[in-house]
C-alpha cells in the first residue's frame, strides 16, 4: 500500500493527464454549439432527442452528427473543468499534509526534550533502525559455500550478491540478506533480498537469478516468481529482479534503475 503523500502525488499525475487529454480532445472538435441532447436505446439502435424547455424534439438518424458532437463535447468539458478543481484540492491536500506532518513534530524538538518524550508515531530514522536490527535466522551456509563478506561484513553466496549488498549499502538503502518470507499455503522461502521502503515502511523483495542457463536453475527461477505472483507481489512495485548467464554477466547498472525506482 503507497503512503498516502504518494497516493496524492500518483493522483495529481492522473489528473493532469486527463485533464490535458480533455483538452485536446475539446480543441480536435472545435467550435460546438451547445444543446441540451438526450439519447434513448429501442432495441440496439440510439435515438437522438434535442430537449427544448419541455418538449423534446426527435432528430433524425441521417441528422446525428452534429447531436453526436455536442454529447462529446458535453463530456470531454465536464472532464476537463472537474480536473481543474480536482488539481486544486490536490494541491491543497498536499500542503496540508507536508505544514501538519506528525512525525516531524517530534523530529522538530530539541535532543534533550526528545528524551523526555515517547513519541506517538514512530519517526521515520527509529522505524529504519529498528527494521535494520531485527534479528533473524536466514539460510544455513555449508562447507563447501564459497566465503564472500559484503563490505558491511555479511556472508553473501556468489560474487553478484556482493557488488548488489555494497551498491544497497552505499546508496544508504536498508536491507536484509536471505530474511524468511512466510508465503500462506507454501511455507518459508528466502529472498535474496529484501529492502526496506522507508517512505511506506513496506518490504520490498529483491532476487537476483544468476545462473539462468541452467534449465532446472531457470525453472526454479520462473516457479519461485510465480509464487510470489500468486503471493500478490507485483513485479516493479514490490518485487524486483535481475538475472546473468554464463555469457551474459551482471551488469550493475540495471541495479542503478531499480535503486532509483526505489529512491523515488
Amino acid at each position: 500500500m503507497k503512503s498516502l503523500a504518494n497516493e496524492i502525488r500518483y493522483e495529481k499525475e492522473r489528473t493532469e493527464r486527463i485533464r490535458k487529454r480533455a483538452e485536446i480532445e475539446l480543441m480536435r472538435l472545435g467550435k460546438v454549439e451547445a444543446k441540451n441532447i438526450w439519447v434513448t436505446k429501442k432495441h440496439s439502435t440510439l435515438q437522438f432527442y434535442e430537449r427544448e424547455h419541455d418538449k423534446y424534439r426527435y432528430i433524425p438518424s441521417n441528422q446525428t452528427e452534429e447531436a453526436i458532437k455536442s454529447v462529446k463535447y458535453e463530456y470531454y468539458d465536464r472532464i476537463y473543468k472537474n480536473a481543474i478543481k480536482r488539481e486544486k484540492i490536490l494541491d491543497k491536500l498536499e500542503e496540508g499534509l507536508k505544514a501538519y506532518s506528525i512525525d516531524s513534530v517530534y523530529e522538530k524538538m530539541g535532543r534533550g526534550k526528545q528524551k523526555l518524550i515517547e513519541p506517538l508515531s514512530m519517526t521515520r530514522e527509529q522505524y529504519r533502525e529498528m527494521w535494520l536490527n531485527e534479528e533473524y535466522q536466514g539460510k544455513t551456509f555449508y562447507e563447501d559455500n564459497l566465503e564472500i563478506r559484503t563490505d558491511r561484513g555479511e556472508r553473501v553466496r556468489s560474487k553478484s550478491e556482493k557488488i548488489i549488498a555494497d551498491k544497497l549499502y552505499r546508496e544508504g538503502i536498508a536491507y536484509r540478506y536471505e530474511y524468511p518470507l512466510e508465503i500462506p499455503g507454501w511455507g518459508t522461502i528466502y529472498p535474496d533480498f529484501t529492502i526496506l521502503d522507508e517512505e511506506n515502511r513496506r518490504n520490498l523483495i529483491y532476487e537476483h537469478f544468476g545462473m539462468m542457463d541452467n534449465e532446472e536453475y531457470a525453472n526454479n527461477a520462473i516457479a519461485k516468481l510465480q509464487l510470489y505472483a500468486e503471493a500478490g507481489y507485483i513485479l516493479g512495485d514490490d518485487l524486483f529482479i535481475t538475472m546473468e548467464t554464463s555469457t551474459k554477466p551482471f551488469d550493475s547498472r540495471m541495479l542503478d534503475g531499480i535503486i532509483k525506482q526505489i529512491k523515488n
